[in-house]
């Protein structure tokens, strides 16, 4: 069984490619990754907010923690093996809070950069601040 899960945004060109990247580094399947457009996440993760998860990515971990953004890419470093540096050095003040203006930059910009995604209307959301 995972030890997190992830909701990302299965409508997010750049977060489809993220999550590839973490299906190749996640040999071990400690990571299970859902988008969190399937109609099971509601039921399943009731302690997510969808809203929220819009703007920032979530993970959840096996005691139904949720983490958000760069707190969420921590958990992830934390769960792969090799990675656990990167999970510390997030969690520095100084470089946790550069990380999280970078987060914050990308989730808002991340349609910009592939419009064809959006033509549903999906992107208006992510004019607003995460």
């Amino acid at each position: 069984m995972p030890e997190l899960t992830v909701l990302y945004d299965g409508n997010c060109a750049l977060c489809r490619a993220s999550v590839a990247r973490l299906r190749r580094l996640d040999r071990g399947g400690r990571i299970a990754l859902l988008d969190l457009h399937d109609p099971s996440v509601p039921a399943r993760f009731p302690q997510v907010d969808r809203e929220k998860a819009l703007r920032r990515m979530q993970a959840v971990d096996a005691a139904g923690r949720v983490s958000s953004g760069v707190d969420a890419w921590a958990q992830i470093a934390r769960a792969l093996p090799g990675w656990r540096v990167s999970a510390w050095l997030l969690g520095i003040p100084g470089l946790h809070r550069v990380a999280e203006w970078v987060y914050a930059w990308v989730a808002r910009n991340r349609y910009r950069w592939n419009r064809e995604a959006c033509a549903d209307g999906s992107c208006t959301l992510h004019g607003r601040s995460p």
